[in-house]
């Protein structure tokens, strides 16, 4: 299903050496796209996350605001881009360019906590 445009080696991902050794062995690939460009299986692939997930958004304009700059601009993950958040819910400076969720930081190390966590930190002596 996937196609000539996908057709390469396993291991080396060699694209031009791999097609002319199957087609020597007899085996034709279709001269097609891959099937998965042709239907609309992934829509969601092509759209891009638009909402602070923090567990309370501080949004004045809500979850799906996003503005370019500023305490409102939206930061997806830097990691999966599955989750997203507002850099003043999660206590971001300007100057902070990338961020990660829980998920992908693992809970309780990821940079949103870090910064809402300092004085829990200083109070327990651990370092951050």
């Amino acid at each position: 299903s996937a196609g000539i445009l996908s057709f390469q080696c396993p291991v080396c991902q060699n694209r031009e050496q791999f097609l002319s050794e199957m087609s020597a062995l007899g085996i034709q690939i279709p001269l097609r796209r891959s099937s998965w460009w042709d239907d609309d299986m992934y829509p969601s692939l092509e759209e891009r996350h638009q909402r602070c997930d923090v567990s309370k958004c501080l949004c004045p304009g809500g979850r799906e605001q996003a503005d370019e700059e500023g305490p409102w601009q939206l930061l997806l993950c830097s990691s999966c881009a599955a989750e997203g958040t507002h850099r003043h819910c999660s206590l971001l400076s300007r100057r902070t360019e990338s961020w990660e969720c829980d998920t992908c930081a693992g809970v309780g190390t990821c940079k949103r906590q870090r910064a809402a966590c300092r004085c829990v930190v200083a109070r327990h002596g651990l370092a951050a």
